[in-house]
């Protein structure tokens, strides 16, 4: 019963985290098309809500409880190629997250006060697509588990 509780805690955490991201990411690019700081300003305020209370909790769920779940499942080790590849994607997932997205959304930032610096939203496309990628690579070992 134990193992079923984690093993939906990491599903619904992981549909969150996929789903937040697109969410997300379809968000920016609808806002950078319309070109408007009000739209820009609005995504801004939304992306900060959705951050703290969707993309923060989720991955730490999704985290939480496979650590749980190979602690748990005799048949699983943190020595296996699909698990440690898992938590080097993550790790590299949240370092681009936190370095290179969150330095580009101070960037926007700065923008909507001083509208004569350079337009990073190109950018930030950029980096949301490559994380997009990154968690379908996650899905992926998750459910083939290869190796």
């Amino acid at each position: 019963m134990w193992y079923r509780t984690l093993l939906l805690v990491h599903i619904l955490a992981g549909i969150t985290w996929v789903g937040g991201g697109i969410v997300i990411q379809v968000t920016q690019r609808r806002a950078f098309r319309s070109g408007g700081r009000l739209a820009l300003d609005r995504v801004r305020q939304d992306l900060a809500w959705t951050d703290t209370w969707l993309a923060i909790p989720a991955p730490l769920l999704v985290v939480g409880s496979g650590v749980a779940m190979v602690l748990t499942n005799p048949g699983w080790r943190f020595s296996q190629t699909w698990v440690w590849m898992a938590v080097a994607i993550i790790v590299l997932y949240e370092g681009l997250a936190f370095t290179v997205g969150a330095r580009l959304y101070r960037q926007i930032e700065s923008g909507l006060r001083e509208p004569e610096r350079a337009d990073p939203g190109a950018s930030l496309i950029r980096v949301g697509d490559g994380l997009l990628v990154l968690l379908v690579v996650l899905v992926v070992l998750m459910v083939f588990k290869p190796l």
